[in-house]
Protein backbone atom coordinates (compact mmCIF):
# COMPACT_ATOMS: atom_id res chain seq x y z
CA UNK A 1 0.00 0.00 0.00
CA UNK A 2 1.32 3.33 -1.23
CA UNK A 3 -0.96 5.46 0.69
CA UNK A 4 0.67 4.93 5.07
CA UNK A 5 -2.35 7.70 5.71
CA UNK A 6 -6.10 7.38 4.44
CA UNK A 7 -8.78 9.25 5.56
CA UNK A 8 -12.58 8.48 4.19
CA UNK A 9 -15.32 10.53 4.69
CA UNK A 10 -14.25 12.52 7.90
CA UNK A 11 -16.47 14.52 10.31
CA UNK A 12 -15.30 17.10 13.21
CA UNK A 13 -17.64 18.96 15.00
CA UNK A 14 -17.41 20.74 18.84
CA UNK A 15 -20.21 20.70 21.24
CA UNK A 16 -20.91 24.10 22.37
CA UNK A 17 -22.26 25.12 25.65
CA UNK A 18 -25.42 26.08 24.49
CA UNK A 19 -25.98 22.53 23.71
CA UNK A 20 -25.08 23.74 19.42
CA UNK A 21 -22.71 22.24 17.35
CA UNK A 22 -19.72 23.78 15.44
CA UNK A 23 -19.25 21.60 12.28
CA UNK A 24 -15.26 22.01 11.75
CA UNK A 25 -15.39 19.70 8.26
CA UNK A 26 -17.56 16.30 6.76
CA UNK A 27 -17.12 14.14 3.99
CA UNK A 28 -13.52 14.94 4.12
CA UNK A 29 -11.29 12.66 1.94
CA UNK A 30 -7.34 12.48 2.37
CA UNK A 31 -4.57 10.33 1.57
CA UNK A 32 -0.87 10.61 2.28
CA UNK A 33 2.23 8.47 0.23
CA UNK A 34 5.33 8.17 1.52
CA UNK A 35 8.03 10.39 0.69
CA UNK A 36 5.48 13.06 -0.19
CA UNK A 37 5.53 16.72 0.09
CA UNK A 38 2.13 17.74 1.19
CA UNK A 39 0.58 21.77 1.95
CA UNK A 40 -2.94 22.94 3.36
CA UNK A 41 -3.81 26.51 2.85
CA UNK A 42 -7.31 28.08 4.39
CA UNK A 43 -8.65 31.36 6.29
CA UNK A 44 -7.87 31.57 9.87
CA UNK A 45 -10.74 28.81 11.93
CA UNK A 46 -10.99 26.52 8.90
CA UNK A 47 -10.00 23.79 10.61
CA UNK A 48 -6.46 23.36 9.77
CA UNK A 49 -4.89 22.92 13.26
CA UNK A 50 -7.68 20.80 14.62
CA UNK A 51 -6.56 18.30 11.02
CA UNK A 52 -3.39 18.69 12.29
CA UNK A 53 -4.11 17.24 15.56
CA UNK A 54 -6.07 14.71 14.50
CA UNK A 55 -3.38 13.69 11.91
CA UNK A 56 -1.20 14.01 14.83
CA UNK A 57 -2.94 10.99 16.91
CA UNK A 58 -3.67 13.75 19.14
CA UNK A 59 -7.31 13.93 18.81
CA UNK A 60 -9.50 10.89 18.51
CA UNK A 61 -12.88 12.35 18.54
CA UNK A 62 -14.39 12.67 15.21
CA UNK A 63 -16.36 10.56 12.54
CA UNK A 64 -15.31 8.43 9.63
CA UNK A 65 -12.19 6.56 8.87
CA UNK A 66 -8.58 7.16 9.71
CA UNK A 67 -6.16 4.63 8.41
CA UNK A 68 -2.22 4.60 9.80
CA UNK A 69 -0.20 2.27 7.84
CA UNK A 70 -3.20 0.61 6.63
CA UNK A 71 -4.48 -0.13 10.13
CA UNK A 72 -7.73 1.82 11.92
CA UNK A 73 -6.18 4.10 14.56
CA UNK A 74 -9.66 3.83 16.42
CA UNK A 75 -8.66 0.19 17.16
CA UNK A 76 -5.24 1.18 18.56
CA UNK A 77 -4.94 1.18 22.06
CA UNK A 78 -3.37 4.70 23.69
CA UNK A 79 0.18 3.49 24.93
CA UNK A 80 0.42 2.03 21.20
CA UNK A 81 -0.74 5.72 19.52
CA UNK A 82 1.70 7.18 22.04
CA UNK A 83 4.57 4.96 20.77
CA UNK A 84 3.49 6.10 17.00
CA UNK A 85 3.39 9.37 17.70
CA UNK A 86 7.12 9.34 19.10
CA UNK A 87 8.63 7.01 16.92
CA UNK A 88 6.79 7.47 13.70
CA UNK A 89 5.35 11.41 13.91
CA UNK A 90 7.79 15.06 14.07
CA UNK A 91 6.10 18.27 15.03
CA UNK A 92 6.72 21.68 14.20
CA UNK A 93 4.72 23.76 15.76
CA UNK A 94 3.88 28.16 14.98
CA UNK A 95 5.37 28.92 18.06
CA UNK A 96 8.23 26.60 18.08
CA UNK A 97 7.49 25.08 21.92
CA UNK A 98 10.99 25.15 22.56
CA UNK A 99 11.49 24.44 26.64
CA UNK A 100 13.16 27.67 27.81
CA UNK A 101 14.99 26.02 31.08
CA UNK A 102 16.28 23.65 28.63
CA UNK A 103 19.39 24.21 26.62
CA UNK A 104 18.68 23.33 22.70
CA UNK A 105 20.97 20.34 22.41
CA UNK A 106 18.49 18.94 25.72
CA UNK A 107 15.46 20.38 23.63
CA UNK A 108 16.53 18.21 20.50
CA UNK A 109 17.22 15.16 22.61
CA UNK A 110 14.42 15.02 24.59
CA UNK A 111 12.09 13.49 21.75
CA UNK A 112 14.85 10.43 21.62
CA UNK A 113 15.08 10.06 25.63
CA UNK A 114 11.40 9.45 25.69
CA UNK A 115 11.50 6.93 23.07
CA UNK A 116 14.06 5.22 25.28
CA UNK A 117 17.14 5.47 23.08
CA UNK A 118 20.33 5.08 24.59
CA UNK A 119 21.54 8.59 25.45
CA UNK A 120 24.47 8.66 23.87
CA UNK A 121 23.30 7.49 20.41
CA UNK A 122 20.58 10.14 20.94
CA UNK A 123 23.06 13.10 21.68
CA UNK A 124 25.33 12.00 18.79
CA UNK A 125 22.17 12.33 16.52
CA UNK A 126 21.23 15.63 17.70
CA UNK A 127 24.30 16.95 17.10
CA UNK A 128 24.32 16.01 13.87
CA UNK A 129 21.22 17.52 12.94
CA UNK A 130 22.35 20.77 14.87
CA UNK A 131 25.18 21.04 12.48
CA UNK A 132 23.28 20.00 9.32
CA UNK A 133 20.57 22.93 10.01
CA UNK A 134 23.62 25.01 10.92
CA UNK A 135 23.31 25.92 15.00
CA UNK A 136 26.19 23.40 16.31
CA UNK A 137 27.32 26.08 17.80
CA UNK A 138 24.63 26.84 19.99
CA UNK A 139 23.84 23.63 21.61
CA UNK A 140 24.39 24.73 25.05
CA UNK A 141 22.75 28.10 25.46
CA UNK A 142 19.11 28.61 25.90
CA UNK A 143 16.39 28.86 23.59
CA UNK A 144 15.68 32.69 24.46
CA UNK A 145 19.19 33.63 23.07
CA UNK A 146 18.48 32.69 19.76
CA UNK A 147 16.64 34.71 16.71
CA UNK A 148 13.22 33.29 15.44
CA UNK A 149 14.58 31.57 12.65
CA UNK A 150 17.29 29.56 14.79
CA UNK A 151 14.89 28.61 17.34
CA UNK A 152 12.89 27.59 14.08
CA UNK A 153 16.07 25.24 13.16
CA UNK A 154 16.04 23.86 17.10
CA UNK A 155 12.23 22.59 16.44
CA UNK A 156 13.13 21.29 13.13
CA UNK A 157 15.98 19.07 14.42
CA UNK A 158 13.83 17.99 17.54
CA UNK A 159 11.10 16.94 15.36
CA UNK A 160 13.38 14.89 13.36
CA UNK A 161 15.75 13.69 16.02
CA UNK A 162 13.55 10.09 15.58
CA UNK A 163 13.93 10.02 12.53
CA UNK A 164 10.05 9.99 11.63
CA UNK A 165 7.75 9.02 8.00
CA UNK A 166 6.01 11.77 8.60
CA UNK A 167 6.67 15.56 9.71
CA UNK A 168 3.54 17.58 10.70
CA UNK A 169 4.44 21.53 10.33
CA UNK A 170 1.98 23.81 11.58
CA UNK A 171 2.76 27.38 9.93
CA UNK A 172 6.20 26.48 10.78
CA UNK A 173 7.32 30.14 8.97
CA UNK A 174 4.39 32.32 10.42
CA UNK A 175 6.14 34.03 12.64
CA UNK A 176 9.12 34.99 10.79
CA UNK A 177 10.20 37.73 8.47
CA UNK A 178 9.70 36.84 4.82
CA UNK A 179 13.96 36.65 4.69
CA UNK A 180 13.95 34.45 7.15
CA UNK A 181 11.12 32.25 6.18
CA UNK A 182 12.25 31.92 2.78
CA UNK A 183 15.72 30.53 3.78
CA UNK A 184 14.19 28.16 6.47
CA UNK A 185 11.56 26.99 3.93
CA UNK A 186 13.80 26.30 1.05
CA UNK A 187 16.48 24.61 3.60
CA UNK A 188 13.76 22.03 5.34
CA UNK A 189 12.03 20.98 1.97
CA UNK A 190 15.40 20.11 0.33
CA UNK A 191 16.39 18.24 3.33
CA UNK A 192 13.02 16.26 3.61
CA UNK A 193 13.12 15.16 -0.14
CA UNK A 194 16.41 14.19 0.22
CA UNK A 195 16.13 12.23 3.30
CA UNK A 196 12.32 10.78 2.16
CA UNK A 197 10.44 11.85 4.54
CA UNK A 198 7.13 12.33 4.17
CA UNK A 199 6.09 16.14 4.67
CA UNK A 200 2.23 17.91 5.25
CA UNK A 201 2.71 21.42 6.57
CA UNK A 202 0.09 24.23 6.32
CA UNK A 203 0.47 27.52 5.78
CA UNK A 204 -1.27 31.16 4.72
CA UNK A 205 1.62 31.69 2.96
CA UNK A 206 0.82 30.79 -1.24
CA UNK A 207 4.10 30.78 -2.58
CA UNK A 208 5.36 28.63 0.18
CA UNK A 209 2.01 26.27 -0.62
CA UNK A 210 2.78 26.06 -4.09
CA UNK A 211 6.21 24.44 -3.47
CA UNK A 212 4.81 21.46 -2.54
CA UNK A 213 3.95 18.10 -4.46
CA UNK A 214 0.46 18.12 -3.90
CA UNK A 215 -1.51 21.32 -2.63
CA UNK A 216 -4.77 21.17 -0.65
CA UNK A 217 -7.13 24.20 -0.04
CA UNK A 218 -9.93 23.90 3.29
CA UNK A 219 -13.01 25.29 1.48
CA UNK A 220 -16.47 24.69 2.80
CA UNK A 221 -15.76 22.24 4.79
CA UNK A 222 -13.68 19.65 2.80
CA UNK A 223 -10.37 19.72 1.55
CA UNK A 224 -9.71 20.38 -2.34
CA UNK A 225 -7.15 19.03 -4.48
CA UNK A 226 -6.07 21.96 -6.13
Amino acid sequence: MNNFIEINNLKKKFHLLNENELLIFENLNFSITKNSITSIVGSSGCGKSTFLNILGLLDSNFEGQFLFEGKATKTINGNQLSKIRNKKIGFIHQFFNLIPELSVLENVILPGLIGKNKETVVNKEACELLDIFGILDKKNIKPNKLSGGEQQRVASARALINKPDLILADEMTGNLDEDTSDEIINFFLKFIDSNKISLLYVTHNQKYADMANNKYEFKNKKLILK
